[in-house]
């Protein structure tokens, strides 16, 4: 088998700066060599194993080549599949573009601006954004909490930003079934930790603080809430110990909110003067973006390149969360 890049180097092998050293260079090693992102996921599939996308199996042969490209078949289900299936890259033309749009991107360019640079339409430029956006909602499951975790209830306008109405009736209609705000619970730690979930409600309920902390956060961790209803009624046998108090406010100069405050005032400005307000039904996926940001990359170009490429490709089920938002209408019992 002829080899993808030059130097074929085992990631899982490899330190946590000797990882991010690679992740960091990665966009140079790719143009350098002539190769692009999917050249990039077959090696990432390789590394890893090559699963069946239906069963995840691992029981997998070769199946011919088709325009070039090697096809797999899974013997357990017998679903014939490429490297790309399932992942962001999944059916994409101009794969050759893919990696100028995702640095394109990560210089914080509009729609218009990559649309341009990289030689697309807008709509494909606004397709794939949420294409790389939806796979990074998997970096979701990596987040946890240590220490002391503070939490915080953010209203968001409701928003069918881009949305084309065809008449006044239509209009009226969902004016009648929309909701005015959109619940996100927000939380972060003190070693800078970040997650902001959008839920369902038009309000944070006790519930959904208990469910968004159960797997994420240590022992011995202290919870930090608002004065607001939900905070003071959570009750979890996973949250040690729990403190209420006001955003401007310490107890014991120890606990408060004022870190989860500002890093709620970064996101609500970056999504009002940056994008001037997103649609709903894309927030989520504007969210883990900002939450990657943060965590993940580290504001140099090609840098945040790479380790952007690597965490899109690491999603194989990103195709179908894609699919299910772009399917999704505005109305409110489907937001």
């Amino acid at each position: 088998m002829d080899k993808i890049f030059e130097e074929e180097i085992d990631v899982f092998a490899l330190t946590k700066e000797e990882a991010r050293k690679y992740y960091d260079n990665l966009y140079n090693k790719i143009k350098n060599e002539g190769k692009d992102i999917v050249d990039y996921q077959e090696q990432k599939a390789m590394s890893t194993g090559i699963l069946c996308p239906d069963c995840n199996s691992s029981h997998v042969i070769k199946n011919g080549l088709q325009n070039g490209v090697q096809n797999y078949m899974c013997k357990n289900c017998r679903r014939q599949f490429r490297v790309t299936t399932g992942t962001f890259m999944y059916g994409i033309h101009h794969r050759d573009k893919m990696l100028e749009y995702i640095k394109c991107m990560s210089a914080g360019m509009t729609l218009r601006e990559c649309a341009r640079n990289v030689g697309i339409c807008l709509q494909t430029s606004f397709f794939w954004r949420h294409r790389i956006l939806s796979a990074l909602q998997s970096f979701e499951d990596n987040v946890n909490f240590f220490g002391i975790v503070e939490l915080e209830e953010l209203l968001m306008n409701y928003s069918e930003k881009g949305k084309k109405k065809r008449d006044k009736k239509e209009v009226k209609k969902l004016k009648k079934k929309k909701p005015t705000k959109v619940a996100v619970l927000a939380a972060t730690d003190r070693s800078g930790n970040i997650l902001f979930k959008k839920l369902e409600d038009d309000r944070v309920q006790a519930d959904h603080i208990s469910d968004f902390l159960k797997s994420r956060i240590s022992k011995d961790s202290v919870v930090c809430g608002s004065d607001k209803k939900a905070f003071k009624t959570v009750n979890a046998e996973h949250i040690k110990h729990k403190e209420i108090t006001d955003k401007n406010k310490m107890k014991q100069g120890i606990y408060g909110v004022s870190t989860v405050h500002k890093k709620i005032t970064a996101f609500v400005g970056w999504i009002y003067y940056k994008f001037r307000g997103v649609a709903t039904k894309y927030l989520t996926n504007y969210i883990m973006w900002f939450v990657v940001r943060g965590k993940y990359l580290a504001d140099k170009i090609i840098e945040d390149t790479g380790r952007l490429l690597n965490l899109a490709a690491s999603d194989r089920r990103a195709w179908e969360r894609y699919s299910d938002l772009m399917s999704k209408t505005y109305l409110f019992y489907n937001i």
